[in-house]
């Protein structure tokens, strides 16, 4: 009789531990329930439910939604190879961004409705950051998606047709467009695509645009330090010096930065409500990931402290909550939150078990 109820429990753990590994993809994914403040903090730090938050909400935007967005599954094809590059959910989205450029792409004299041009440039932008972290070459998709992209790129530098309607952090200014595409083109700068008259004329605009307008807040230095940590002609160590203090600056007793602070001044919310204050996932997880990239050593003090703030307030689900500085119905923000917290805790992950 013991001997059966050993087998029954060894055969009841192994199922269970066999249900765990079942990896997420499109066909199997489980919507994430709502980003809700009241959520509850996890018991312990779990970099594995991050990730498995991280793939069900890429694949519930990809099938409900058929399109790329920067803070869901845009962002995730940048942040996902820090927990590894062969998953179902990773390769299913990278599969279905290639398709979207690839149909609008075919719409060169025929824009597609509703569809601004921050969508190409930022998808383009993702996938070209993928390629290089998946396969260490751009694909042929994205040297596609790139010719369309400095096709619309204007004298200036930038895409002046970025959608700007004060929602930060990403469609509020044409800085983000610009510094995203840098950050890019400074991952992939040794393919051979970037010998190409169009590529070269583009990063030469993208320069210029740079080097004329300066970066007025902490969100906009941050990308800047980003960037020139894969670019450094971007930047040089007087700038960069300057960023990484007033990032600093902007860090709270507790570890964790604020989203709104990041922001320009020129972030509203359509209820006109005052803006959260707290501490918050995306603010945290941006400020560290950003900084160790610009070359500030992970056993600073202050960036240990902010790791810290995001292993004590990761939420059950595995996300960082974030509240949307632009309305309380969605909280989207609180993905690109757990998105880049995959990069920034991405040392301090435990083991896949």
């Amino acid at each position: 009789m013991l001997n059966l109820l050993h087998l029954l429990i060894v055969f009841e753990v192994t199922t269970l531990q066999c249900i765990a590994q079942v990896e997420i993809s499109l066909e199997n994914h489980t919507r994430p329930t709502s980003n809700i403040s009241r959520e509850p903090i996890i018991n312990e730090f779990n970099y594995q439910e991050a990730v498995r938050f991280t793939d069900n909400a890429a694949m519930a935007w990809q099938k409900s939604r058929k399109c790329v967005t920067c803070h869901t599954n845009g962002l995730y094809l940048v942040t996902r190879p820090a927990a590894g590059t062969n998953s179902p959910a990773y390769k299913a989205a990278r599969i279905f961004t290639q398709d979207y450029l690839r149909k609008n792409i075919d719409l060169l004299n025929k824009p597609k409705k509703n569809l601004g041009i921050e969508g190409i440039v930022a998808s383009t932008a993702f996938l070209a950051i993928s390629d290089i972290k998946t396969n260490q070459k751009l694909g042929e998709v994205t040297k596609q998606a790139l010719d369309y992209a400095w096709s619309k790129q204007d004298k200036s530098g930038a895409w002046e047709n970025w959608l700007k309607c004060n929602w930060g952090p990403y469609e509020s200014d044409n800085h983000f467009g610009v510094t995203l595409v840098a950050l890019a083109a400074g991952m992939a700068l040794d393919d051979p695509y970037f010998k190409t008259v169009k590529a070269r004329e583009g990063v030469q605009k993208i320069k210029a645009y740079l080097a004329k307008y300066a970066p007025e807040s902490p969100h906009q230095m941050g990308m800047m330090l980003w960037a020139s940590a894969h670019f450094p002609a971007l930047a040089n160590k007087e700038q960069i010096t300057q960023w990484r203090a007033s990032l600093l600056k902007a860090q709270k007793k507790d570890g964790g930065w604020v989203l709104i602070e990041l922001g320009n001044g020129a972030w509203k919310r359509e209820d006109n409500k005052p803006q959260s204050k707290e501490t918050d996932g995306y603010a945290t997880a941006f400020a560290v990931h950003v900084l160790t990239e610009s070359g500030v050593a992970r056993s600073d003090p202050r960036l240990v402290r902010g790791r810290q703030w995001l292993k004590d307030h990761q939420r059950e689900s595995g996300r960082w909550y974030t509240n949307s500085p632009r309305r309380n119905t969605k909280h989207y923000i609180s993905h690109a939150a757990t998105n880049l917290a995959l990069l920034a805790l991405a040392k301090d992950k435990e083991p896949a078990k």
